[in-house]
């Protein structure tokens, strides 16, 4: 039977290393601010799991992985449902996370996904080749979130602004987020200034505060260092349309940002799909 969607989705995609509870926490308070539903997919590499076996060894550690990783995924996710009463299905699979996500997109097409991100030296890391595919083929927003410093369920936010239009301001998804705001909206801007007309409130009386900086190579080595002094909980970065040429400048701009310890919202085209299908289970 088909369902009516009256909540927006939100998928956060894990393989289950190390500790996701910052993860999830981001997570719940993203759908308590929207009025969301979360749901969890984990990829398994299955060469993460089987060594040289034959294929009947191998099928049978691969159904005891799934079960323990069934059995810890209940584990982690009921508390925060019960702590937080927000809504959470899950998933498991084994295979590709790239080939699994793009997979999953297409069956139950979210309108947010939330991925985390650890503190690398090293750009060419799984982790951000997991965002920088997910940027590519998904249109919508996406929230990366800081490992040491996500979200906290129920409590207010500070949002921030990096070379973001005024367009992005105006929808009602970046004006749900100014209703949890604790403070104006730091709108940082690297550029020309005559470039960043002053950005006026939005419908809900959203005051800004501009910060403009000439394009230098000072300025932009120091920008996760005014970002991270700034108490900011959120930035916002102007995801575009996500075509070529707007993402390679979203991926630049990212690079820049990430090694502060801010979580990252990356705007996204509006959805309007409001048929509901998963086939994910309840935690």
């Amino acid at each position: 039977m088909e369902m009516t969607r009256n909540k927006h989705k939100i998928a956060l995609f894990t393989d289950l290393q190390g500790d996701i509870s910052s993860l999830l926490k981001s997570a719940v308070s993203l759908a308590q601010i929207i009025n969301g539903e979360i749901e969890v997919l984990n990829v398994t590499k299955p060469t993460a799991v089987i060594g040289k076996e034959n294929q009947l060894s191998a099928m049978r550690t691969l159904n005891r992985e799934y079960i323990q990783t069934e059995k810890r995924m209940k584990n982690i996710l009921s508390p925060i449902i019960d702590n937080y009463g927000v809504a959470i299905n899950y998933s498991s699979t084994f295979g590709n996370i790239r080939n699994e996500i793009d997979r999953y997109l297409h069956e139950n097409d979210p309108d947010i996904i939330v991925l985390g991100r650890h503190k690398s030296k090293h750009f060419n890391t799984a982790e951000n080749r997991v965002i920088n595919f997910v940027l590519s083929v998904f249109k919508g927003p996406v929230l990366i979130v800081s490992h040491d410093k996500g979200l906290e369920p129920g409590m207010k936010i500070g949002i921030g602004s990096l070379n973001c239009s005024e367009g992005i301001f105006g929808s009602s998804f970046t004006e749900e987020l100014f209703l949890h705001s604790n403070s104006p909206l730091k709108s940082f801007n690297i550029g020309e200034s005559s470039n960043f007309p002053p950005q006026t409130a939005g419908s809900e009386g959203r005051k800004t505060i501009n910060f403009v900086f000439d394009l230098n190579e000072n300025t932009v080595n120091n920008l996760p260092v005014y970002l991270s002094i700034s108490n900011i909980d959120l930035l916002l970065l102007d995801g575009g349309n996500k075509e070529k040429e707007d993402l390679s400048r979203l991926l630049n701009i990212y690079d820049k940002v990430k090694k502060s310890d801010i979580n990252i919202m990356i705007t996204g085209e509006k959805h309007t799909h409001y048929d509901f299908n998963t086939t994910l289970k309840i935690a």
